[in-house]
Formats: C-alpha cells, structure tokens, sequence
C-alpha cells in the first residue's frame, strides 16, 4: 500500500483533540518536538508529513517504517531500532536531560 493510501484509513489519536485555547496546530507541533527528541536520543529518526496523519521512524542505516497514528509511533521505533525501547530507561532520560 502506498504512504498516500495508508494515510487515508488514519484515525485521528485521543492527543490531537485541543487543550483549552491552544490551537491544534501548535499541539502537534509540540508534539512533534517531543517525539523527534525522544527518538533521537534512542538513535532513531522522527518525522511526519504536514497534516501528521503518516510519521516516519528510520534507524539512520536505511531502514523505514510507516506509523499511521501516535499510537503506532513507538512500535515502529521498535521495529526499526531492532530492539525494546524503555520510556524509563535511566540511559535514555540522562540522553534526554543532556540535550536540553
């Protein structure tokens, strides 16, 4: 299935729904920011196409995989880092708390 086609059966996340004022777009960018650092810290690449409705994950060696929804994103980190990725991992915060 082509990206295009996979991106048309994409449900909308419980995350993009608004918070008070704060419009959806500066949400997920937000969201974005938080996701690239994350991932970038695991060795992994983050980014996804301007509505956000398809992300990309690649391990910086060539290998891709297509995430249709937030829900899919750390699956995919898996899948492409070739490992369990652990959001409470004492190495990945420290790698967190030295970037920023």
């Amino acid at each position: 299935m082509c990206v295009l086609c996979y991106a048309l059966i994409g449900d909308e996340h419980w995350t993009d729904a608004p918070i008070g004022d704060e419009p959806a777009a500066s949400l997920k960018a937000r969201r974005r920011q938080i996701l690239a650092r994350v991932l970038d810290a695991a060795g992994l690449d983050y980014s996804d196409d301007p509505t956000g409705l398809t992300s990309l994950v690649s391990n910086r060696k060539g290998s891709v995989a297509v995430a249709r929804s937030l829900g899919e994103v750390w699956a995919a980190a898996e899948q492409v880092g070739g490992h369990r990725l652990d959001p409470l991992d004492p190495s990945l915060l420290d790698r967190l708390g030295a970037v920023g």
